[in-house]
């Protein structure tokens, strides 16, 4: 494996790219040490449980508490919802409502529904509403991630 060290001082942020042929145990181990850099600390009733952010489809704030739905589970997070947008709103997370963002990468499908509103289809069926207050942020972080993808694969 070739590894290549490369100091760009004016590089607007840090980033990491690593290329391969294929998958590999090499590679697993890379991006398992690259995910636990942003690994947060949920919990459950039967106690507390490292989480990637990525992992997380949706947050919502209830009761005052910022809870974090995965594909089937649900943790408790030690974060406000402002907070938690602060450090990994970057990671695709956007508001869609005044206690609610969504991790747009686990959006399959985004459907038209009443009242100028968006219904959000979750990669694991869940449908969400982006409330229309919210709306051109949501359309704004789209947008964005299109702009991004098609400058890699161009």
């Amino acid at each position: 494996m070739k590894i290549q060290y490369l100091k760009e001082p004016s590089l607007k942020e840090d980033h990491v790219e690593v290329h391969y042929r294929q998958e590999s145990e090499e590679i697993e181990v890379i991006r398992d040490f690259f995910s636990s850099l942003y690994s947060i600390m949920g919990k459950k009733e039967d106690g507390i449980h490292k989480l990637q952010p990525g992992s997380i489809y949706y947050l919502e704030v209830v009761d005052r508490r910022l809870f974090a739905y995965q594909e089937r589970e649900v943790y408790q997070l030690e974060y406000s919802l402002r907070g938690f947008l602060d450090c990994f709103g970057t990671s695709g997370f956007v508001q869609i409502g005044k206690s609610m963002a969504v991790n747009i990468y686990k959006i399959n499908k985004i459907k038209a529904s009443v009242n100028m509103r968006l219904s959000l289809v979750m990669d694991n069926g869940e449908m969400l509403i982006l409330n229309r207050s919210y709306k051109k942020t949501f359309l704004d972080a789209l947008h964005q991630i299109q702009e991004v993808c098609h400058e890699n694969y161009s």
